[in-house]
């Protein structure tokens, strides 16, 4: 039985030639210069392996070239298959390799791994008040600000960001549960409809339905983004709503919710269901429990996102 491993292949002259003249280009570039000065590589086995060292350089320009916010959304962008010669054994391996800026990426969103449940979006994971453009302000936006701030620190239970869209009630609440994250607390920043979403197809897993639950219920910090945009439903708002809240209220766990409904219009939005049925009572007990739980803050303002 004859081996792959055994197989030659001769080339011909003119793909040797080929060969050499595609080894002195690439003696030319910069890398391969640092390359063979590091590992002191012969010419030789250069021009052997030519065709392995042009796909290495274009690789690792490739995936040098990405930036930092590209790599945050896909750090596997970064990474490429690197090139080690041992000048004894005159040897040529492929080893994984991933470029600095994947490591500095990592280490800069190390708290992110305190995230039990994480719906952050790729301009949110790197939200910190010291970004913040605070040119122009109002002075009720810089109150809020420092209500927000302060947070971590004091005894308030939650607050009720509202106003119109774009003027950054997700990014603020992403500002303060990346400080949490960052003191090394458990987070969990909760797209309300995307919740839903995810557990509707729950159903039918009812220990994994309950995990979720227990951390909504029980993270030290959790924050309900876009309240109020989800399909409304008895359901959604006694089974699971309402239990999150009524336990959070109870056991003095701190929360954030956002939404573009303003606390006084939460009542009617919450008494009706998607199939017009309507129930002011237990909408008025949910309520009730968002009132006790937050303080109220609206964010007025020209849309921020631009320059967030």
């Amino acid at each position: 039985m004859m081996s792959f491993k055994t197989i030659t292949f001769e080339l011909s002259e003119e793909q040797i030639k080929d060969r050499l003249e595609l080894a002195k280009t690439l003696a030319k570039e910069s890398e391969i210069i640092a390359f063979c000065e590091a590992y002191n590589c012969p010419f030789d086995i250069l021009e052997a392996h030519a065709s392995r060292f042009k796909t290495w350089l274009q690789d690792k320009r490739k995936a040098e070239s990405y930036t930092y916010d590209d790599l945050i959304d896909n750090p596997e962008k970064g990474a490429y298959l690197n090139l080690v010669y041992d000048s004894e054994t005159n040897i040529l391996e492929q080893i994984y390799t991933q470029v600095p800026l994947v490591s500095q990426i990592k280490d800069d969103l190390y708290y992110l791994e305190q995230y039990q449940i994480f719906d952050l979006g790729l301009n949110l994971r790197n939200a910190h008040f010291d970004h913040l453009d605070l040119s122009n302000e109002s002075a009720n936006y810089l109150r809020i600000l420092l209500e927000l701030k302060s947070f971590i620190d004091n005894k308030d239970l939650g607050h009720y960001l509202y106003g119109d869209l774009g003027v950054g009630k997700s990014y603020l609440a992403a500002c303060v549960a990346n400080d949490f994250a960052k003191a090394g607390k458990r987070v969990a920043f909760v797209h309300v409809p995307s919740l839903f979403n995810r557990l509707k197809q729950l159903f039918n897993n009812s220990s994994e339905m309950e995990f979720v639950l227990n951390v909504l219920r029980k993270v030290p910090l959790l924050v309900l983004d876009d309240l109020g945009s989800e399909s409304i439903t008895s359901w959604s708002r006694d089974e699971i709503l309402l239990s999150v809240m009524n336990d959070r209220l109870e056991n003095q766990r701190k929360t954030i919710i956002t939404s573009n409904t303003t606390p006084e219009i939460l009542l009617n939005l919450y008494s009706l269901d998607s199939k017009g049925n309507e129930d002011k009572i237990r909408a008025a007990r949910f309520v009730d429990r968002v009132k006790a739980l937050t303080k109220p803050y609206e964010l007025k303002g020209k849309n921020r996102r631009k320059r967030l």
